[in-house]
């Protein structure tokens, strides 16, 4: 692979929102919201990509219903308003079959319906799926990184002659946890890097699905089996995997270094529109060039959150903050959880806003894991018990005191 790497983004840094998300759907109106906080950000992509959209991923063959795509194509013309450029995506991999030309046609013809309404950039996912090749397609594949490199150099060239400027793509081995052999030894990458060219931007997560942070050697050593500056699908926000929690923390070790080690930054957050809204801001502070600190503050302050949610920010910071509590006394850790609760009752019975709404079960639900700490010195009562925990869960809290 030649050592210049190849980019299209030039001097233009993208930016955006991913819906790639399991589990939820964003309304229309959400979703013309959501491009109107791009461009106040100064972000300009919004990726259509929800897991949830049966004919995106498991029902892609089939075509999009006439009234769904005049909505699309209205979200499409307003988008461009506000000089977001939104891209659709599709997801073929779970049943794609890449020994047969027809399901390739299938592909063209599932994508073009969508670019023609409006889109002049478009997305293929081959995200979540098994690494090696199907066992119909074995004997006519290295690998399934050959087979993805054969599709992208037929299906770009196809979409560039229709006047599309990019075509975003989403391997499977998206990040170093789907190579473990390491990325210099990742068949599927190798073979992958034969057919990438300008024009197709790839994406990636990092060195692991959630990344604690992006540092230079790791991005250096996919430029060098890519030959590209990838573009980053930052999870750090995510909550599909584990949707009981909320991470509404600093963006933290993404440094502003990035942008010259990438070819872009977007997020794939929580499908909660009004938190999405909220971490949109604390993006912007990154593509403004501010400390991840500074950034995160100043969206705090913009959306109005009472300032007791500094105190109890930390434990909803993100999935990698972690507490030394073995060096605390119980008397420290009962101080702590005592500043902790008396932070949260404000924001959960006092605070009224449409972020407050979507925060509250994951405010609750902490206000209750805190009470439970407290439990050696102050019990829970049994009405509360039952009231916080499902039947059976509570029956065993409550056979422990």
């Amino acid at each position: 692979m030649s050592s210049d790497l190849k980019s299209t983004s030039k001097s233009a840094y993208l930016s955006g929102y991913i819906e790639g998300y399991y589990g939820r759907l964003l309304t229309f109106e959400e979703r013309l919201g959501i491009s109107q906080k791009l461009r106040a950000i100064g972000a300009g992509h919004y990726l259509y990509a929800p897991k949830e959209d049966l004919y995106h991923r498991r029902e892609w063959r089939k075509p999009y219903p006439a009234a769904w795509k005049r909505v699309f194509r209205n979200f499409v013309a307003k988008s461009k308003v506000l000089s977001v450029t939104v891209v659709p995506g599709i997801a073929p991999g779970q049943s794609y079959r890449y020994h047969k030309s027809e399901d390739f046609v299938t592909l063209v013809r599932k994508l073009t319906s969508l670019t023609d309404l409006g889109c002049r950039e478009a997305a293929l996912l081959m995200d979540d799926i098994p690494v090696e090749l199907p066992d119909a397609d074995r004997n006519a594949f290295r690998s399934l990184g050959e087979a993805h490199g054969l599709m992208l150099q037929k299906l770009w060239p196809l979409l560039r002659a229709r006047g599309l400027k990019r075509l975003w793509f989403c391997p499977t081995v998206y990040s170093d946890f789907f190579a473990p052999e390491g990325l210099a030894h990742s068949a599927y990458l190798e073979d992958l890097a034969e057919f990438l060219e300008p024009g197709i931007e790839l994406m990636w997560t990092g060195r692991a699905i959630v990344s604690p942070d992006y540092r230079a050697s790791d991005l250096a050593s996919l430029r060098r089996i890519t030959g590209v500056r990838p573009v980053i699908w930052d999870n750090l926000y995510a909550n599909d995997y584990c949707p009981g929690k909320i991470f509404l923390g600093p963006f933290a070790d993404r440094p502003a270094s990035l942008r010259g080690l990438t070819g872009g930054m977007l997020i794939n957050p929580t499908g909660l529109y009004h938190t999405d809204l909220f971490l949109l801001d604390v993006l912007g502070g990154f593509l403004r060039g501010q400390s991840a600190a500074a950034g995160w503050k100043k969206a705090v302050r913009d959306a109005a959150i009472p300032r007791e949610f500094f105190v109890i920010a930390p434990l909803l910071s993100s999935p990698f903050l972690r507490l030394d509590a073995k060096s605390m006394s119980l008397a420290q850790v009962q101080a702590e959880v005592k500043a902790y609760r008396a932070a949260l009752k404000p924001l959960i019975w006092d605070w009224k806003s449409p972020l407050q709404r979507e925060w509250y079960p994951y405010l609750y639900a902490l206000d209750g894991d805190l009470r439970l700490l407290e439990a050696g010195v102050a019990a829970p009562d049994e009405a509360w018990v039952r009231k916080k925990y499902t039947p059976v869960v509570a029956e065993l809290l409550l056979k422990k005191k």
